[in-house]
């Protein structure tokens, strides 16, 4: 209790504290691009959208894009506080993952060889990343299937402005874990480019939590490879061509299962991306363009029994920003993609999808209003429609402005192949998944204050489970909640934020690994000039969480109480180098995040990086 008085004492005291007038200029002018496919600022936005840039990142202490995403209210991580390699969730607003889309630099990524054809966030090298903005709420009209709990739009690292500049960097942490990092970009003439290359490696610990006393399961260990390039060519100042190729591999071990060692079992994922990013400007408008590929390959050795997948995603996506009046303007397009997926001696399966899409955009003065639909053309199951309406309008009061906004979508959600056409209880005339949500925000603005509070539903419908076979069900899943979010800047020197989130299932279903209530604070402190501290905490509520016993080989429920989490992460930079440090879980909490599993205790990193340009 004493700790929730904090937060709401952290929460309200924003309404007393008056910080510097040029602040509210600065929130009000971020730019967003994942409410539309068009940046635009943050308050023309009607949707729940939140943003992590480049220096934010650097200054949250997080190692891994899942560290950076379990900070989002609204938003519950899964498998980041395992063992290194555990395979990892993300539930948007009570969602699970499948209900939620990952862009990458804008392009929608995901496993066609997975059951629920999800994208493994291990593959991504955060070092690599530019921003990351989480949209919650549905948002097909613009992305398609997935998109219906919300989206998180990586942006990967773009090439610099000057001739050459570039960084290293190396970390060194508990469990003999190792990270360096290195980039080079810059632009000579018409031609930008960049590379990067990263390694991570550690020893890890124990996945399986040991209770037979005898203390002797081994560790669980990661090591991974990623290579980004991009390299654009400006043929004139209304076209550019834009090349970009990656490579991400990594190999973990992996336990049998809850409580359970294993001392051989292992995986290895392989990812090769190769696309191209035409765009063509004019006075009032451009048309831009994504080609891309992507192969993902992945083996699963299980007492040396090995089961191969390879997966493969070919898109096409075409957009179009014209402005038509200086109130209307419209964002449309057409996308293209082709999932497939085989296993050694199985024949390949696939399937297409044709999406064209539209949004209209209103905005005159203080009002904005955003109209939009698709049309999702299958090559098995046929087509749906999806559409969403989303108004906002900003009041500007003297010092205060409010922003009040709501938004009503419907979405999808794809079969996958495996479902479709797998090996295990495959169904062809499986249809799509239906979702609806809806939402009621207002965002405030004062002085260096910026609080949001934002009511979320979402329904959904058609949903697919598995029996003896896969087949879509009458059971619904009703979900709704609460989200408050309170930042606020005392000067440059000191900044606070605050949050909250309620989430309850509105009719029988079980929220499994979701807590009620979630909440957390951050204090950044700038004591002297080029040091920086930030202490970071993280209250997870009780939630039901539940095990395969594979000694009874049933399914066990336990209860999994509340634990608080505080992070403490410190940076120095002097000229060209920056020093860091961190102490996660400061104070060596004992909990459990997954049922049958280890969570990591006090662990600590440090790291140096030199920045030349």
């Amino acid at each position: 209790m004493r700790k929730l008085q904090l937060i709401i004492a952290l929460t309200c005291m924003g309404w007393t504290v008056k910080a510097q007038d040029s602040l509210k200029a600065v929130q009000l002018d971020e730019v967003v691009v994942t409410g539309t496919k068009s940046e635009i600022p943050v308050e023309k936005s009607g949707k729940s959208i939140v943003k992590f840039t480049r220096n934010q990142i650097e200054n949250s202490g997080a190692n891994t894009v899942a560290e950076v995403l379990n900070q989002v209210p609204g938003v519950q991580m899964d498998g980041n506080f395992g063992a290194p390699g555990t395979n990892i969730g993300y539930f948007v607003r009570g969602a699970s993952s499948k209900r939620t889309l990952v862009l990458i630099d804008g392009v929608p990524f995901n496993d066609a060889s997975g059951i629920d054809q999800t994208y493994d966030l291990r593959l991504l090298d955060l070092d690599q990343v530019k921003s990351i903005e989480i949209l919650k709420g549905g948002l097909s009209t613009l992305y398609g299937t997935g998109a219906a709990a919300g989206v998180i739009n990586i942006q990967l690292r773009k090439p610099e402005e000057q001739q050459i500049g570039g960084y290293t960097k190396l970390e060194y942490g508990s469990f003999n874990t190792f990270n360096a990092n290195t980039g080079l970009s810059g632009t000579i003439g018409k031609i930008s480019y960049l590379a990067n290359a990263g390694l991570k490696k550690s020893d890890g610990f124990s996945a399986a939590k040991d209770e037979s006393g005898t203390g002797n399961f081994d560790d669980d260990g990661f090591e991974g490879y990623n290579f980004l390039g991009k390299l654009d060519y400006q043929f004139s100042s209304s076209f550019t061509l834009g090349f970009t190729t990656g490579f991400d591999q990594f190999e973990n071990d992996f336990d049998t299962g809850a409580f359970t060692d294993s001392e051989t079992n292992f995986s290895e994922y392989k990812q090769v991306r190769f696309g191209l990013r035409p765009s063509i400007k004019w006075t009032d408008g451009s048309l831009k363009g994504n080609l891309f590929v992507n192969n993902l390959d992945r083996m699963f050795d299980s007492f040396g029994t090995q089961t191969e997948y390879d997966a493969k995603n070919y898109q096409v996506d075409l957009v179009i920003d014209q402005n038509i009046t200086d109130q209307i303007k419209l964002i449309g397009g057409i996308n293209y993609q082709q999932l497939a997926y085989s296993q050694p001696d199985a024949e390949e399966q696939s399937f297409n999808m044709l999406d064209p899409y539209a949004t209209l955009i209103y905005d005159k003065n203080d009002f904005n209003i955003q109209v939009g639909g698709r049309l999702n053309v299958h090559s098995d199951y046929g087509s749906n429609f999806v559409y969403n309406v989303n108004p906002s309008y900003i009041f500007d009061l003297d010092e205060v402005d409010v922003k009040v906004y709501g938004s009503y979508a419907t979405a999808f959600i794809t079969p996958s192949l495996f479902q479709l056409f797998g090996p295990f209880g495959a169904n062809p005339d499986l249809k799509p998944e239906d979702s609806e949500s809806a939402e009621i925000g207002t965002t405030s603005y004062f002085n260096g204050l910026q609080l949001d509070v934002v009511y979320f539903y979402r329904n959904d419908e058609n949903l697919i489970i598995f029996t003896d076979r896969y087949q879509n069900s009458e059971e619904r899943i009703e979900t709704d909640g609460l989200e408050l979010i309170s930042t606020l800047k005392v000067s440059e020197k000191f900044s606070v934020s605050a949050n909250y989130t309620y989430t309850r299932r509105l009719n029988d279903e079980v929220m499994y690994r979701i807590p009620a209530h979630k909440y957390g604070a951050t204090v950044t402190l700038t004591p002297i000039k080029n040091l920086t501290t930030s202490i970071n905490y993280l209250h997870t509520g009780d939630r039901p969480l539940r095990y395969f016993d594979n000694t009874t080989f049933t399914t066990q429920e336990v209860n999994g109480d509340s634990f608080d989490l505080v992070d403490l992460n410190t940076s120095y930079h002097w000229k060209d180098f920056t020093f860091s440090g961190a102490v996660r879980n400061l104070f060596d909490t004992d909990y459990q995040a997954i049922a049958g599993f280890n969570s990591v205790g006090r662990n600590y990193t440090a790291g140096i990086k030199y920045q030349f340009n």
